[in-house]
């Protein structure tokens, strides 16, 4: 006990000295996370930028590739083939192509601007009267910058129908850059687009929608971040002051070239204020921080006070195994002392079999003698009464093997006779035997197939076994009555002899002992609870076994499984009929 409570000390040494090093590893590392949290702050910051910027660009880029398909596919349609065709008639063709770019289903797009048919350098049909636009550079493909009046933005489309005629779709490039930024749930002034050849800013301005060569008309500084990036071709990242009414915050600025982009024509920026990131991160930095002390130290409280009181657990624990120690031994000796009485009343029961079998062989030996002699003297074509003594002398020779087997429940040293026997034979003349005590609120179901197979074993004893079986179904169905089947059957290399019945079976708590000497269910008087345990000392002396399977309310079913003879047997095998 001393040297368990001095261990124990050192173990409350060691767990105090751990908890102080976790204390200095904590400390640490909230230094060092304190000292990275502004580039760990920062890096997270471009990182949501830089998903904002691939977000606007798939979008833009989706936005250019279907117009672009539903442009094609309109004017390779047959419908308007017809309609370039009809411009011969110039005035009711024009018109008729007028109305038909009106109603296509390209007009239905929501960035779309205009449609015109271009024949020799003149606009022939227009879906917009009385509104020009000027094409600029290519852009890329057979896609060209485009302008209005009012110096508004256009992509413009072209397709060439013939030799002589074009047709042009423009596209609105500010409905672009709003249904991008939309889609990406971004601030209405935190993306800024720059076309590659000319050089024009899309932008927002107090939520206004702003396409301008100029980028101080939208965001100054955001706008020359984006030029540097595309005249670098390179991604670019900074941040800076931005006055937000009468206060100013720290905006962070990230920006990719056209050249970088999956839609090749528009450089984009993000911008998102890292004064609100980096506050909301060093707040909860902070609360982490406090919540990790606040855990160390009831870690360190909660040790300590485990460690003072595992002492004490430790000595109760020594003091309760110790009486469940002395409770195992008295269980243990309560457990032999059972044994060995059950011992004993076996060893009086084998005293008292072997005493009873030689007063009955007494008794047995002048009626076999004599019915022999009466059989020698009477001629077999006596009839009746020659069968009679015959049946008189065999109930004799087999109340002798019973006995004989009865003396073996506690005496192994008898010699038993072992034959060649049919199975499907054997299980007819005990079913002969048992026909008298047959109650009548029971049917007897024979399932006989093993007429030409044959094991070793001594009659008598197995004879025995299956009897005790069925008398046990007998009485298992009680008043009530019921089935009782009786099946012999090939299984691998043995012979199987099953009785069941559909009684009230045996529940699971009683299924254990039944095989024990003495264990009856019955009442007192009514059975000696040596059927089962003779039954099963029978299978095991001829190598077999037995198995029971039983279902509460559905039957019970015994099988016993003795090892088929290998070697057929040698000429004629009694048999036995009804």
């Amino acid at each position: 006990m001393q040297n368990l409570l001095r261990n124990n000390k050192s173990k409350e040494m060691i767990g105090m000295l751990i908890a102080v090093i976790l204390v200095a590893i904590g400390i640490i590392i909230v230094a060092v996370t304190t000292n990275n949290f502004g580039d760990a702050i920062e890096r997270e910051q471009d990182s949501q930028l830089d998903n904002v910027i691939t977000g606007c660009d798939v979008s833009i880029s989706d936005s250019i590739d279907r117009f672009d398909d539903q442009m094609e596919r309109y004017t390779g349609s047959d419908r308007f083939k017809d309609g370039v065709a009809g411009l011969e008639n110039e005035a009711e063709g024009a018109l008729h192509l007028k109305q038909l770019m009106q109603n296509s289903f390209v007009s239905n797009q929501k960035a779309f601007e205009a449609m015109f048919l271009v024949n020799r350098g003149e606009i022939v049909a227009s879906t917009i009267d009385g509104k020009s636009y000027s094409l600029g550079d290519k852009l890329k493909d057979n896609i060209y910058s485009c302008t209005d009046a009012s110096n508004n933005g256009f992509l413009a489309f072209k397709y060439d129908v013939n030799k002589r005629v074009s047709c042009y779709g423009i596209m609105n490039v500010e409905s672009i850059y709003y249904s991008a930024a939309q889609q990406v749930g971004a601030p209405s002034d935190s993306i800024m687009l720059l076309e590659n050849k000319t050089g024009a800013f899309v932008g927002q301005n107090n939520g206004v929608v702003i396409t301008s060569n100029d980028s101080e008309e939208i965001n100054g500084r955001e706008g020359q971040n984006l030029n540097t990036a595309q005249d670098e071709s390179a991604r670019t990242a900074f941040s800076y002051e931005k006055e937000v009414g009468k206060e100013k915050r720290t905006t962070r600025v990230v920006a990719v070239p056209s050249g970088s982009t999956e839609n090749g024509i528009f450089a984009i920026s993000a911008a998102a204020d890292y004064d609100v990131v980096e506050a909301l991160g060093r707040s909860t930095a902070t609360k982490l921080v406090l919540g990790f002390a606040l855990v160390l130290i009831g870690l360190v409280i909660a040790l300590v006070v485990f460690m003072r009181s595992r002492r004490e657990m430790i000595e109760a624990d020594m003091e309760l195994e110790d009486l469940k120690e002395k409770n195992r031994q008295m269980e243990e000796l309560n457990r032999k002392t059972q044994e060995l009485a059950h011992h004993q009343r076996l060893e009086t029961i084998g005293t008292l079999t072997s005493s009873i079998a030689h007063e009955f062989n007494n008794l047995l030996t002048p009626i076999m003698g004599y019915s022999l002699m009466t059989l020698e003297k009477l001629p077999q074509d006596e009839g009746g009464v020659y069968d009679d003594v015959l049946e008189i002398y065999n109930a004799s020779m087999k109340a002798k093997d019973i006995i004989s087997r009865l003396s073996e429940l506690s005496r192994k040293n008898t010699e038993m006779k072992f034959t060649t026997i049919n199975p499907d034979d054997l299980v007819n003349k005990v079913l002969h035997v048992t026909s008298p005590a047959l109650p009548k609120n029971v049917d007897i179901f024979r399932n006989l197939h093993c007429s030409k197979k044959y094991i070793e074993g001594n009659e008598t004893q197995i004879s025995q076994l299956i009897l005790n079986l069925i008398i046990n179904a007998f009485q298992a169905l009680g008043e009530e009555g019921g089935e009782v089947t009786v099946t012999t059957e090939r299984v691998g290399t043995d012979i199987m002899f099953e009785v069941a019945d559909n009684g009230p079976g045996i529940p699971d708590d009683i299924k254990e002992k039944i095989f024990d000497p003495f264990f009856t269910t019955k009442e007192s008087g009514a059975g000696t609870g040596l059927g089962l345990a003779i039954a099963l000392q029978a299978a095991e002396d001829h190598k077999g076994r037995m198995e029971v399977e039983s279902e509460v309310g559905k039957g019970t079913s015994f099988k016993v499984f003795i090892p088929e003879l290998e070697m057929k047997p040698e000429g004629d095998r009694w048999s036995y009929e009804e």
